[in-house]
């Protein structure tokens, strides 16, 4: 059974704590659009197996890791705020080591560079912008047109405007995320591959994002 609890917030209380209310409430719309995210991409993922159901989880993970990609900027902005670190120290102690793990991927961090390979390029070029010089569009189009087994794609039209949909699109992006930005070679286990690195490696930062920022949220809301 869901549970929850509810507490009041006064907008006279955050004006006074400055530029680090302003950090909290980043912090805060991230996790509301992380949450939005996973919970619509659960949702598809029960429609069952169509091509539109495919696309809109490619969408769903690709929106999430961009978000989770904007949200690790305001883990560094945490970083350098002296009195939100000073309330990470009074923490509990799973809230305290999720900090810690996240600080692994903010800039300069050590596990930064990994981060960027699987992320920086879709909340760039696919997210927000749909790959403003249309290279990477362009390479995928010249990829699939070369392997039979990938030429063929399809467009639907409908009477309504959620029965259209562009599968074309769907296969160019997903041959754009796992062959030139993931690096993903033929010879992998193509699906199994994708879904590590977008359930497992990203997934977990989402976890730990959304287990520190809850719990830290709530005890910077205290009165």
């Amino acid at each position: 059974m869901a549970l929850t609890t509810t507490k009041s917030v006064d907008f006279q209380t955050l004006s006074t704590r400055g530029q680090s209310a302003a950090i909290v409430v980043k912090l805060m719309m991230a996790c509301n659009d992380l949450t939005v995210t996973d919970q619509a991409l659960a949702g598809w993922k029960k429609e069952g197996r169509t091509p539109k159901q495919t696309g809109a989880c490619m969408y769903f993970i690709r929106a999430q890791i961009s978000h989770l990609h904007e949200g690790l900027k305001v883990i560094a902005k945490l970083q350098q705020n002296k009195a939100l670190s000073m309330l990470v120290n009074r923490c509990d102690s799973h809230t305290q080591q999720c900090f810690r793990e996240l600080e692994q991927y903010v800039a300069d961090g050590p596990k930064r560079k990994r981060f960027e390979q699987l992320a920086g390029k879709i909340r760039h070029k696919l997210t927000f912008h749909y790959d403003e010089s249309g290279k990477l569009i362009e390479r995928a189009i010249s990829d699939r047109a070369a392997r039979p087994e990938a030429k063929v794609s399809s467009i639907t039209r409908g009477n309504t405007m959620h029965l259209w949909h562009f599968k074309v699109a769907d296969d160019v992006v997903d041959s754009i995320v796992v062959r030139q930005i993931w690096n993903i070679p033929r010879d992998a286990d193509l699906r199994a591959e994708a879904d590590a690195i977008a359930e497992h490696e990203v997934h977990k930062i989402v976890l730990w994002f959304l287990d520190f920022s809850g719990e830290f949220i709530w005890k910077y809301c205290d009165p």
